[in-house]
């Protein structure tokens, strides 16, 4: 069963219950009143001052402080568990707790966390948590600290590099889905991550990790955060959106994100074999890896050929737009997580990594309780997971929407930004509708 869970990397899911052209034309509608909405209501930039939110106070921030020594060891220790587990684990039967842990709670469960509760992995970081270890050894033993101010070499392409890397191994290679190559993946990352650390000290986390990356843009997006002197702030939803510094290497993060997860859905669907055949081995890696590059390269140029109408309308040159606009990419990027994952985070996957938490070594222990739980296919209904799938990509680039219209009125009239904004609109509606069509033949 976990074999076929996990044969495109993180699953499958369901179909729409409507006809495709209904949800369509719904998600277009949609798109378009909320455009033609704001340019009635939204005369001015609202986000950027809304952003610094009601402060909580310092003894709240203290207590989350106490709370984190804790939840930062459970996370080293599941982090070893699913390392533990993939090196020792055979590739014989149905224990899959490494990948689970990888495919499932990290890369679909974390990306929800973090748009819900704020920059979590910060906190739950197992090579963060490593990193300070080994730094405060060194304080211990008289060594020169290392400086955590300033950037690496290289900004956030370090990052962009390990996503292309982590989704090459998750949705093209072949045998991304083993214990073996999973426990090796794993040495292999914590390597990359600890020995940067040793050499740039934890800043290298900080823009290297790709998914403390990732995962603190997302936090952008939720409803509290912490500010510079620790106390916990209350916020809109999406206004941390507008502190998103404006950079070509942290919207290529989210342009990588973007494809890879609409190449999974491609490669999950009837259409795939259709174009490419069907194929085993090196050869299925080799023609997965050039899919999903491709894809990525799509989705890259629609939002430059976007940005470059939109420069044209303001006199403004293409990588300025799209540096600008990066931002409202973010929501989208959760929209498609949801949409593509939902089902695997609430039914197969994710039942079966409660499940084997309880016994990761396949040795017959039931720490928690759950060994003995079975899959329950009926928590919810295909139709709840269709309309989940509808409402996450529609309400994705609605707030894409909203957040590009708010930072547009920041420069210009609000009649001069709507019009400027209407060629990045017709590529908000075909990523939707592309993401819809592509749910549908899955």
């Amino acid at each position: 069963m976990l074999s076929t869970v996990l044969a495109h990397g993180v699953g499958s899911r369901g179909d729409l219950p409507l006809p495709f052209y209904l949800f369509a034309i719904g998600a277009a509608v949609a798109l378009m009143a909320t455009f033609i909405s704001l340019s009635f209501f939204w005369h001015r930039a609202w986000l950027p001052a809304a952003a610094t939110g009601r402060s909580l106070g310092l003894a709240f921030g203290r207590m989350l402080d106490v709370v984190a020594v804790p939840a930062r060891l459970a996370s080293l220790a599941l982090f070893v568990l699913a390392l533990g587990s993939s090196v020792s684990g055979s590739e014989v039967g149905s224990q899959r707790f490494g990948p689970l842990s990888v495919y499932v709670a990290l890369w679909v469960g974390m990306a929800i966390v973090s748009a819900l509760f704020g920059d979590v992995w910060r906190v739950l970081n197992p090579f963060e948590t490593i990193a300070a270890t080994i730094e405060w050894t060194a304080g211990k033993l008289g060594l020169p600290q290392l400086d955590d101010t300033g950037e690496i070499p290289g900004g956030y392409w370090p990052s962009v590099m390990a996503l292309v890397w982590f989704l090459f191994f998750e949705l093209c290679y072949h045998e991304g889905t083993t214990n073996s190559a999973v426990g090796g993946a794993m040495i292999a990352y914590t390597v990359g991550m600890v020995g940067g650390s040793a050499v740039y000290g934890r800043r290298w986390l900080r823009q290297a990790d790709a998914f403390g990356v990732l995962f603190s843009l997302l936090a952008k997006m939720a409803p509290i955060y912490r500010d510079d002197t620790g106390a916990v702030r209350l916020r809109p939803p999406l206004s941390g959106l507008t502190t998103v510094a404006p950079r070509i290497d942290l919207l290529a993060v989210l342009l990588v994100v973007l494809g890879g997860t609409t190449f999974d859905s491609l490669a999950g669907s009837t259409l795939w074999p259709d174009l490419v055949g069907t194929h085993r081995g090196w050869t299925a890696t080799g023609i997965n890896t050039a899919g999903m590059f491709i894809v990525i390269a799509i989705m890259a140029l629609l939002y430059y050929l976007g940005s470059r109408a939109v420069g044209w309308f303001t006199d403004q040159s293409a990588t300025e737009v799209a540096r600008r606009y990066a931002h409202s990419l973010v929501p989208i990027v959760l929209g498609y997580t949801v949409a593509h994952y939902f089902s695997l985070l609430v039914l197969d996957g994710g039942q079966n990594f409660l499940r084997l938490l309880s016994n990761p070594f396949d040795r017959g222990s039931n720490w928690f309780g759950t060994a003995d739980w079975a899959v329950n296919f009926f928590l919810v209904s295909t139709d709840v997971i269709a309309w989940v799938q509808f409402l996450a990509i529609v309400l994705g680039h609605i707030a894409a929407v909203l957040v590009a219209h708010d930072r547009a009125v920041e420069t210009s009239e609000a009649s001069e930004a709507t019009w400027a904004q209407r060629p990045m609109l017709v590529v908000m509606v075909f990523y939707s509708v592309v993401g819809l069509w592509l749910l549908q033949k899955a």
